[in-house]
C-alpha cells in the first residue's frame, strides 16, 4: 500500500497533468505550485470578503483564540480574507503570499480600513523568511501542495502555540467536475482534501483535533455573465470553438439561481474542518 504521502503527491500530480491534457495545454489547471488562494500569478481575487461577517465558521474559531496579545502567521493568505478581519483582534499579523496582485489587494484593503497591524511577505512559504508567531495558519492551500512534509513542518516550525489548517472534505474545484466532463468528455483527477490530509498528519506523527462544520450550499458568483467567464478561464475554453458551445449548454443546463448566489444542480454541499495542532 502506497504511503498517505505518495498518495498524496500522485493525486496533485495526476490532476495537473490531466488538466494539462484534458484541455490541450502544458499549463494545467492555472495553480501551479503557487502555494496561496487568493490568485494565480498577479491576478487578485475578483470578489472580496466583508471583512465584518459574522457567519464564516473558520473565523469565528479563529477569534475564539486570538486576542490583543496575539500575533498570527497566514501562510497563502491572499487579499486578506482572515488576515483584514484579524488584524482587528490580533496584535499583529503576517501574510505570505506569492501572488504580487494578492498583496497589493492587501496592502490597499488594509490602508482603506486604516490597518497597520498587517505585514504582507510576497514569497513562497518554502523560501520565505519571517519570525515565527502564535498561531500559524493556512487556509484552502495545502491541496496545491504537491509535497506537502516540508511544507507542514514548516509550519509548526513557526509556530509558537498553534498550527490551524482549514481544508474542504473536497477540494474546492469538485464544483467544475459537471462542465469538464460535458465540454471534454471526462474530469481530471480531483485534488486531496481534508481526508487525505488527516492522513498525511497521521503518518508525519501529527495527531490534530478536527473540528468540522455544517455543510454549505456551493455558491459561485452572483452573476451568471461572470460566472461563464470563470468557467471558461478554469478549463481553458476558447470562444466560438466547439468547446465553447458545449460550454454554454452546460451552463444553461447545470447553474441554479439560488437566493445566496448560483450553484450547480447535483453538486453535494460543502463541508469544510479545521485542523489544529501544537507543535
Amino acid at each position: 500500500m502506497a504511503s498517505a504521502l505518495t498518495v498524496w503527491l500522485n493525486e496533485i500530480n495526476a490532476h495537473e497533468r490531466e488538466t494539462a491534457a484534458i484541455r490541450g495545454d502544458e499549463a494545467g489547471h492555472g495553480h501551479g505550485h503557487r502555494h496561496g488562494h487568493g490568485g494565480g500569478g498577479n491576478r487578485a481575487p475578483a470578489r472580496r470578503d466583508d471583512p465584518d461577517r459574522a457567519d464564516d465558521p473558520v473565523l469565528n474559531a479563529l477569534y475564539e483564540v486570538v486576542d490583543a496579545s496575539t500575533t498570527v502567521l497566514d501562510v497563502g493568505g491572499g487579499s486578506g480574507r482572515f488576515a483584514i478581519p484579524l488584524a482587528s483582534r490580533a496584535k499583529h499579523v503576517t501574510v505570505v503570499e506569492p501572488s504580487v496582485g494578492s498583496m497589493e489587494e492587501l496592502e490597499s484593503i488594509a490602508a482603506e480600513r486604516g490597518i497597520t497591524n498587517i505585514t504582507a511577505v510576497a514569497s513562497d512559504w518554502d523560501v520565505s523568511e519571517v519570525e515565527p508567531a502564535d498561531i500559524v495558519l493556512c487556509s484552502v492551500v495545502l491541496h496545491h501542495v504537491p509535497d506537502a512534509e516540508p511544507f507542514i513542518l514548516k509550519l509548526a516550525q513557526k509556530a509558537t502555540d498553534r498550527v490551524v489548517v482549514a481544508e474542504m472534505v473536497e477540494f474546492p474545484g469538485i464544483i467544475e467536475i459537471p462542465f469538464w466532463e460535458r465540454v471534454y468528455g471526462s474530469a481530471p483527477t480531483p485534488l486531496p482534501g481534508l481526508p487525505e490530509l488527516v492522513n498525511v498528519l497521521w503518518e508525519m506523527g501529527i495527531y490534530p483535533d478536527v473540528t468540522m462544520f455544517p455543510p454549505k450550499p456551493v455558491l459561485l458568483d452572483d452573476d451568471r455573465a461572470s460566472t461563464a467567464d470563470q468557467l471558461r478561464r478554469r478549463l481553458g475554453v476558447v470562444a466560438d470553438t466547439a468547446e465553447s458551445e458545449r460550454l454554454e449548454a452546460a451552463i444553461a443546463e447545470l447553474l441554479q439561481e439560488t437566493p445566496d448566489g448560483l450553484t450547480v444542480k447535483g453538486v453535494n454541499p460543502r463541508r469544510q474542518g479545521i485542523i489544529t495542532w501544537r507543535p
